[in-house]
C-alpha cells in the first residue's frame, strides 16, 4: 500500500511539471484563411527563427544556472517558455489545429493554451546529461513531426472543401504536437520531466 501511494505520489509531481496544450477553439476554420496558410505564417516562421538566434546563444547560460543553482533560473525561464508557447502555437495555426493566429505578444491568452509550469528543482546529474537523455525523445519528436505534416495535409483539405477540420486530425495533431513540446521543453530545461506518449493527468502551474 505504501508502494503504491509513492507511485502514485511521484507520478502527480511528474505531472505537474510537464506541459499542458488543451484548447477550447471549434474546428470550423475560415476556408480563405485556410487556402493561403502557407503565405499568412511566413511572417510568425521568420519571428520563431530570429526567437530561435537568441535561444541558442542563451541556452549555455540557462544550462550553467541550473546546474549551479539546482534549478532554471526564472527570467531565462519565462523567456524560453514564452518562446516555446509562441512556436507551439505558431505549429498549431500552420497545422490546422487552431483557428487563431498567432501572437508573439500575447502567448499566454492564446487559445491554443500551451502552459509550461514554473521553475522546478532538477538534479543536476541530469541536468548534466540533459542532451544524451534527451536524444531517443528528439528522434521519437521527429518522427511526430512528420506524422503532424501528413495529418496537417489532410486537414488542410479537408477544411478546404468542408469549412471545418475533424475531431480526429485533431486529435492526432495535437497529440504529436504536445510531444514535440514537452520534448522541446525538455531539452530547453523548462522541466524535468521526461517527455512521455501518455497526456498529464494533473494540472500544472503554467509559466
Amino acid at each position: 500500500m505504501e508502494a503504491r501511494r509513492t507511485a502514485t505520489t511521484v507520478a502527480t509531481v511528474e505531472d505537474n511539471s510537464r506541459v499542458l496544450v488543451h484548447s477550447d477553439e471549434t474546428l470550423r476554420r475560415r476556408r480563405l484563411a485556410v487556402l493561403f496558410r502557407a503565405v499568412l505564417v511566413v511572417p510568425h516562421c521568420l519571428a520563431v527563427s530570429a526567437w530561435t538566434l537568441l535561444v541558442v546563444p542563451l541556452l549555455p547560460v540557462s544550462w550553467s544556472a541550473a546546474l549551479l543553482a539546482g534549478r532554471p533560473q526564472v527570467s531565462l525561464h519565462r523567456f524560453l517558455a514564452a518562446y516555446l508557447r509562441y512556436d507551439g502555437q505558431t505549429t498549431a495555426w500552420l497545422s490546422l489545429l487552431s483557428g487563431r493566429y498567432p501572437d508573439p505578444r500575447r502567448t499566454r491568452e492564446h487559445p491554443f493554451a500551451i502552459d509550461v509550469p514554473e521553475p522546478h528543482a532538477q538534479r543536476r546529474t541530469v541536468t548534466l546529461l540533459r542532451l544524451p537523455l534527451a536524444l531517443p525523445a528528439l528522434v521519437l519528436s521527429s518522427v511526430f513531426g512528420v506524422i503532424l505534416a501528413l495529418a496537417a495535409v489532410g486537414a488542410w483539405f479537408v477544411a478546404l472543401t468542408l469549412g471545418r477540420t475533424t475531431a480526429g486530425l485533431q486529435e492526432l495533431g495535437t497529440f504529436c504536437l504536445r510531444y514535440q513540446l514537452e520534448t522541446l521543453a525538455y531539452a530547453l530545461l523548462l522541466t524535468p520531466a521526461y517527455p512521455r506518449l501518455a497526456p498529464p493527468e494533473a494540472s500544472s502551474e503554467p509559466g
